[in-house]
C-alpha cells in the first residue's frame, strides 16, 4: 500500500530536502507540499493525503490553527506535527485537535519513516520524553480539578452537601425531604442551587460528580 503524503511547512529549502527523502521509500509518494495555512485544508480535500507532515508555524496560520480546519472536515488525513519546538500545552492542543503523533526536526529520518508508518496504521507516535511530560501535566491537571472539585463542594450549605450525599445514595427527592425534614419543593430549590454551583446538568451527572469526589455517607 503507498502512503500518500502532504507536506506543510513554512521553510522552502526544508520542503525541498524533505520531499526526495520521503519518495525515496517504496511505500511513500509525496502528493504536494505547501506553506500556506489558509490553503492547507483546500488542498487536502483536492489531493487527498493519508498522512500530512505538518510545521506548528505556517504562513497566515499556526499548526495547530490549521489542525482545527482540519477537524472541522470531517476527513481521514493523519496529522503528523514535525517542528523545531513545541511546548508541552501545545503538544495538548494538537492532540485534542486531531493530531496523531509530534516530532522534533532534528530526529534522524529513519524515525520520521517509522512515525508516519505508525501514525498512518492508526497509532500514535510520540517521544518518550514527550510521553514523560504529558503524563506529569495529566497529574498535575488532575490535582488541581481535585482541589477545585473540593473547593465547589465546600462552597455548599450543610443542607446542601447533606442532599448531595443523599443523592449519591440513590434517595429520591421524597425520601431526601423526609429525612431532612424540608418540603419537596425546598429540596428541588437546593438541587437547582447545587447544579449550578457545581456546573452539573442534572442528577445522573451529580451522581457520577460525587462518585467521583466519593461523596457518599458510610453504611
Amino acid at each position: 500500500m503507498t502512503i500518500r503524503l502532504l507536506i506543510a511547512d513554512r521553510q522552502s529549502m526544508f520542503r525541498e530536502v524533505l520531499g526526495p527523502l520521503l519518495g525515496s521509500q517504496p511505500d511513500f509518494k509525496v502528493v504536494g507540499s505547501t506553506d500556506d495555512g489558509e490553503r492547507l485544508a483546500a488542498l487536502i480535500e483536492e489531493l487527498q493525503p493519508d498522512v500530512l507532515i505538518l510545521d506548528t508555524r505556517l504562513r497566515k496560520r499556526s499548526g495547530v490553527d490549521a489542525l482545527r480546519e482540519i477537524a472541522a472536515l470531517g476527513g481521514s488525513v493523519k496529522p503528523l506535527l514535525l517542528t523545531d519546538d513545541i511546548r508541552t500545552s501545545e503538544i495538548v492542543q494538537a492532540l485534542l485537535h486531531g493530531a496523531r503523533g509530534v516530532m522534533r526536526k532534528e530526529a534522524e529520518i529513519s524515525i520520521l519513516f517509522k512515525a508516519i508508518r505508525a501514525v498512518e496504521a492508526g497509532e500514535f507516535w510520540l517521544s518518550h520524553t514527550r510521553i514523560f511530560e504529558l503524563v506529569q501535566n495529566l497529574r498535575s491537571l488532575a490535582s488541581r480539578v481535585e482541589q477545585y472539585s473540593r473547593f465547589q463542594i465546600g462552597s455548599l450549605s450543610q443542607q446542601q452537601q447533606r442532599i448531595m450525599e443523599a443523592i449519591a445514595n440513590g434517595c429520591t427527592n421524597k425520601e431526601i425531604a423526609e429525612e431532612l425534614s424540608l418540603s419537596e419543593r425546598t429540596v428541588k430549590y437546593h438541587l437547582t442551587h447545587i447544579f449550578r454551583r457545581l456546573g452539573v446538568s442534572g442528577r445522573m451527572e451529580l451522581a457520577r460528580f460525587s462518585s467521583r469526589n466519593k461523596i457518599a455517607r458510610e453504611a
